[in-house]
């Protein structure tokens, strides 16, 4: 293993998870103190198993199931997640760590909330009046655009891509951890300067990894309002309340990684009770934007006016 093997145990919250990694994570807020009956996940590396292996050499490269996961990333590593609480890594000769953490960062912990039937909405977290708000759509409708703006306006920061969530009578989102994942594009829209960033591929991407410590907000806080982005053919930016059994349908159409859950077994009644409980206790609203034109300024005007006073 090219990688070396660190001594020291490393501790880390986040989405709400307790986790002991043998692996560093720089962008992690790390937690003292805690013990064996504390920790939800553990990261370590070590090697595939043997029926792993046996599909690595019939030129497989994924497979899912209810508690065992497991995928392949050409000139990064293999990736087994298991039972909800494990993550074990076997990464590529030279692989690149940044490279390889980033999985761990991302995919790894969509499929441990999966397994462990934890909701996590595909979606930014800001805060305004100790009210979260998630911003989640499609891919490339503008998630971080709109997220990284309202972060450079003054808005507090929870979470980048994952908007993990507890229940305890409250509906509440977990915080994830102060760093958020920007595009080329969004990088160019807002200002920055690439050359000051670590820069990584992500599905053929090249994204970059911003820091956030000063807007980051560390405390589990309650959910208000979802606001999911669509794009369409209009020439002016349009929010609509969205109410009744949609809401439901849309928020289980946002889980982070849920494309995958039919190859896990599905959604359980108690995880869609999770889905349900969520639906009834927050907003839900669709900002439809421009396809072809830069409205994050008008996106923001009319979210001030209308939600986030």
């Amino acid at each position: 293993m090219a990688i070396r093997v660190a001594q020291e145990k490393y501790n880390y919250r986040v989405y709400g998870l307790n986790i002991n990694s043998q692996i560093k994570i720089d962008e992690f807020i790390k937690i003292e103190n805690l013990t064996e009956d504390d920790i939800d996940v553990y990261f370590s590396y070590g090697n595939m198993p043997d029926n792993i292996c046996k599909l690595r050499l019939e030129g497989k490269s994924s497979f899912y199931s209810k508690n065992s996961v497991w995928f392949h990333i050409d000139n990064v590593a293999s990736y087994y997640i298991k039972n909800g609480n494990e993550v074990i890594v076997e990464p590529v000769e030279n692989a690149d760590e940044q490279q390889i953490n980033i999985y761990l960062m991302c995919s790894c912990l969509g499929f441990i909330m999966l397994q462990r039937e934890k909701v996590a909405i595909h979606g930014g977290v800001i805060k305004k009046n100790n009210k979260a708000i998630i911003i989640t759509g499609n891919r490339g409708v503008g998630k971080s655009t709109l997220s990284t703006a309202l972060r450079l306006k003054g808005y507090e920061f929870i979470s980048d891509d994952v908007a993990a969530i507890s229940i305890d009578k409250k509906v509440m989102v977990n915080p994830g951890f102060p760093y958020q994942k920007l595009c080329h594009d969004v990088m160019n829209k807002m200002n920055y300067d690439k050359s000051k960033f670590k820069m990584y591929n992500c599905n053929s991407n090249k994204k970059y990894i911003i820091p956030a410590f000063d807007s980051f907000e560390n405390k589990d806080t309650p959910l208000d309002t979802i606001i999911e982005i669509k794009v369409d053919d209009i020439n002016e930016v349009k929010l609509i309340e969205v109410k009744g059994f949609e809401k439901l349908n849309n928020i289980m159409k946002n889980i982070y990684r849920g494309e995958f859950s039919g190859f896990m077994g599905g959604r359980t009644p108690e995880y869609i009770s999770k889905c349900l409980y969520i639906a009834q206790n927050i907003n839900y609203y669709q900002m439809i934007r421009p396809r072809v034109i830069f409205t994050v300024e008008e996106q923001i005007e009319i979210l001030e006016r209308n939600l986030l006073n």
